[in-house]
């Protein structure tokens, strides 16, 4: 893809983690460095592979604190959707600010960063076209580890065109009205399947018990 950009849905409140997700503390991604944010790890992670710019959506209450944290080609976005759309909201605060960009990953932020490897393979896919001459070539694709799906999704930004519209749906609705034109690519990469929705998920992970960075 010519150009690709990423969206970090982060707007969560973090009740049953016990903080913002987009603040967990983690860990540095090259020794001697320093922990950060974990939206703005994921924001490294991608500005390191295939990402020119990356978009991410967090609430008002956690703005500030991330600043200080910010680096040339993230941009943070307010979140402005009423609560009730969920990380649904945050795609359509999103949509508008992709530009010109040619493919858009979508991650949500309680997952660890997606390596480099397993991102390049959905993108792989993603252009390499239809699988027939009687197909039309995905418009998303998602990943699977074996047989569950996870994240991040990657998306033609055409797409994403929905969630310009009234009352976008949640993506998981979403990819499934997309039908065949959104495909599943198997990577051996368990760490697609990672979920840190409460404390005992960041200590599996990382080791120890949930710290939030201010």
């Amino acid at each position: 893809m010519k150009s690709v950009i990423t969206i970090v849905l982060a707007a969560g409140a973090g009740k049953r983690l016990g903080g913002p997700k987009a603040l967990l503390a983690w860990p540095p991604a090259t020794k001697g460095g320093v922990e950060r944010p974990l939206a703005l790890a994921h924001a490294e992670a991608r500005l390191a592979a295939e990402s020119a710019r990356v978009l991410v959506v967090v609430r008002s209450s956690v703005f500030h604190a991330l600043l200080a944290h910010v680096r040339p080609g993230v941009d943070l976005v307010a979140w402005t959707a009423p609560d009730d759309l969920g990380p649904a909201g945050s795609l359509a605060v999103a949509a508008p600010r992709i530009g010109d960009a040619d493919a858009v990953i979508v991650t949500p932020v309680d997952v660890p960063p997606a390596s480099a490897a397993t991102v390049a393979r959905l993108l792989a896919r993603l252009e390499a076209g239809a699988t027939s001459a009687s197909s039309a070539p995905p418009l998303a694709v998602r990943p699977r580890h074996n047989g569950r799906g996870g994240h991040p999704v990657v998306l033609r930004a055409e797409a994403l065109q929905r969630y310009l519209e009234a009352d976008p749906p949640p993506l998981r609705d979403h990819l499934r009205a997309l039908g065949d034109r959104c495909v599943d690519e198997e990577v051996d990469d368990p760490g697609v399947l990672h979920d840190l929705n409460v404390p005992v998920d960041v200590i599996r992970v990382l080791g120890g018990p949930p710290r939030f960075l201010a």
